[in-house]
């Protein structure tokens, strides 16, 4: 039997995710299972959940290394180009009032009562998960991260806790990408990259979540669901990071 509209609300409700939220969600439709309706389905049981003053946030970038991205003279129109992070951002890009940040590698999709304070400004970051980009005020903001079928290794936000924590994640080198915006204008957005091909451990996150309270799992359909408070998240591992800045990057093996 299909998912409908309301066993989804009903999951998320019974997680914590409620009116008024900020919300992040990284998403797998497929991981759901058959939805009614599909991608649209889930994207207005979400918008309802927060409903009437929530902001719903989605990555809307391109799915590739930002330091690849960078080193082929990025360009990146928020107008057309597609968000490649699932079905799921490319319907929620496509609709009506949903607005997306000026960010070349790490563009991130809103709507709702905050998405404009969420993603203003996010041209101005060098570093594109970094402080003053649209994760760094969900983590200020206390808002949620709703892990919808995939795991912590979809969790752009832990990007931002290596990346203020002193985790050795960012190139030296600066490039020059640039971002059309709504109105067709270029905008050169200067960027320090992430390291190329540095592994990442993000799933061991997760134990550390689970003891301390700030996460809690639940299934919705086929799908197991991660709810996360952003602001616990970020404080709990970004001590771990202080303590042991290699604490979310895989050992190298040197053969």
């Amino acid at each position: 039997m299909a998912l409908q509209k309301s066993d989804i609300i009903n999951g998320l409700r019974q997680m914590g995710l409620k009116a008024g939220d900020i919300a992040l969600v990284h998403s797998s439709l497929k991981s759901l299972g058959q939805v009614e309706g599909g991608a649209d389905t889930v994207i207005d049981a979400l918008l309802e959940t927060l409903a009437p003053d929530g902001t719903l946030l989605m990555p809307s970038f391109q799915r590739s290394s930002e330091f690849y991205l960078v080193d082929r003279g990025c360009r990146f129109d928020v107008r057309n180009t597609p968000a490649e992070c699932g079905i799921i951002t490319e319907v929620f890009r496509r609709r009506p009032g949903v607005r997306r940040s000026l960010s070349p590698t790490h563009c991130t999709a809103a709507c709702g009562r905050l998405a404009e304070k969420m993603l203003a400004g996010h041209e101005r970051c060098k570093i594109s998960v970094g402080f003053g980009s649209p994760y760094h005020r969900l983590v200020e903001m206390d808002g949620k991260i709703l892990l919808l079928g995939v795991t912590h290794g979809s969790n752009t936000t832990l990007h931002f806790v290596e990346n203020t924590n002193g985790a050795p994640t960012i190139c030296r080198k600066e490039y020059n990408p640039v971002v059309v915006d709504e109105n067709g204008a270029e905008i050169i957005v200067p960027t320090l990259p992430h390291m190329p091909g540095l592994p990442r451990d993000y799933l061991k996150a997760e134990p550390l979540l689970l003891q301390a309270g700030v996460q809690t799992n639940a299934r919705i359909g086929m799908a197991e669901v991660r709810l996360v408070q952003a602001g616990a998240m970020a404080a709990l591992l970004g001590e771990k990071i202080r303590e042991q800045p290699l604490f979310l990057i895989e050992p190298f093996v040197f053969s």
